[in-house]
């Protein structure tokens, strides 16, 4: 689930600053939106080397067997988060390149 969420913020990532239709502002929102998912993912791997590894900490293993079910579903939920978040992104593109293509149009039409 880390790797496909890196990629899949990657990609989006990419897609928002080479459209060139976002300001610094709304760049700067995404980046930290990315940022704080990609930290708080990081913390879930951290914790599941914690619970992997022999020794760190004293648990049965059913203590163990719900802690890797509860950060399973919270990395599930932010996989889910960033599909949802880059969908909505790529709505907000798509409209303003409807808006920038329908404005070029009507720059056309009164330009002859």
């Amino acid at each position: 689930m880390q790797i496909n969420l890196v990629k899949e913020y990657k990609a989006a990532w990419k897609q928002c600053v080479n459209s060139q239709l976002l300001n610094d502002g709304e760049l700067d929102h995404i980046e930290k939106v990315y940022q704080n998912l990609l930290d708080r993912s990081l913390e879930n791997l951290d914790d599941l080397t914690m619970v992997l590894t022999a020794g760190k900490l004293r648990m049965s293993d059913d203590e163990r067997l719900a802690m890797i079910d509860r950060i399973y579903n919270q990395m599930e939920n932010k996989l889910q988060f960033l599909r949802v978040y880059n969908n909505q992104t790529s709505m907000l593109l798509l409209g303003r390149t409807k808006e920038r293509n329908d404005a070029k149009s009507i720059e056309k039409i009164y330009s002859k």
